[in-house]
């Protein structure tokens, strides 16, 4: 059962597809693409930074390999938590926005969003113990072939370029991951700027099963805030 849920990612979807032509006229494909990873494995862990809004759309148009994305869980429930969650949660706290623009945009996107969320394979993700059910689908996924991308930065004041601490659900994955297939799997860094258009893939990292799930955490932000620093910041 678990096998076919993965495999429902993997299925064609034409609408979607039409859909992302039509981004790519909007959003421009990077001027830079650097990959340091060569070619990336599919039963892996991917990092990226968010950059705000438009980071995991950018990178489901022109990340060189399809994956499925942890998402707020919110966000994939009924109109009223997509709501709830896109005007308290995302425009409020982490954007700043004021209530009353809160409020139009998160009514209007909430209509359309669960569209984007199942077009782009997203798997709802939680701070609490439902986490572990997302642990299990992402293993799945992975089996199937799709490695799974994280935005793991706590964005609870907002969106940096520089990221400040990394949530260590991806390190559980990893763990765990390992634990049942008894193949550890590589992790990669990634950093997109917006602005610049520069994507940038790193080398991949095998976590050390000795370090602790924050210790591990620590590690791979300084991994994908080294390539904004070596690679994006204004020299």
């Amino acid at each position: 059962m678990k096998k076919n849920k993965a495999q429902n990612f993997k299925r064609k979807q034409p609408f979607f597809t039409s859909v992302k032509a039509v981004l790519r006229l909007i959003f421009h494909k990077p001027k830079k693409i650097i990959n340091l990873a060569g070619e990336i494995q599919p039963n892996s862990i991917i990092l990226a930074n968010h950059s705000a809004k438009l980071g995991p759309l950018y990178l489901e148009l022109y990340f060189p390999l399809k994956h499925v994305v942890w998402g707020a869980g919110e966000m994939l429930g009924n109109y009223k938590s997509r709501y709830h969650y896109l005007r308290d949660i995302f425009y409020i706290k982490k954007r700043g926005f004021n209530k009353f623009f809160a409020t139009i945009a998160a009514a209007f996107e909430a209509y359309f969003s669960m569209c984007f969320y199942k077009g782009m394979r997203v798997l709802p993700s939680y701070r609490d113990f439902r986490l572990l059910g997302t642990i299990n689908k992402s293993i799945s996924a992975m089996e199937s072939g799709l490695p799974v991308m994280i935005f793991p930065e706590n964005s609870d004041n907002g969106y940096f370029n520089i990221m400040t601490e990394f949530f260590p659900g991806f390190v559980l994955l990893s763990q765990t991951y390992e634990r049942k297939t008894g193949k550890k799997p590589p992790v990669y860094p990634v950093y997109y700027h917006i602005k610049k258009r520069i994507l940038c893939i790193g080398e991949p990292v095998y976590l050390d099963e000795t370090l602790s799930r924050l210790e591990a955490a620590e590690i791979m932000k300084q991994k994908v805030n080294e390539l904004y620093f070596t690679y994006c910041a204004d020299k």
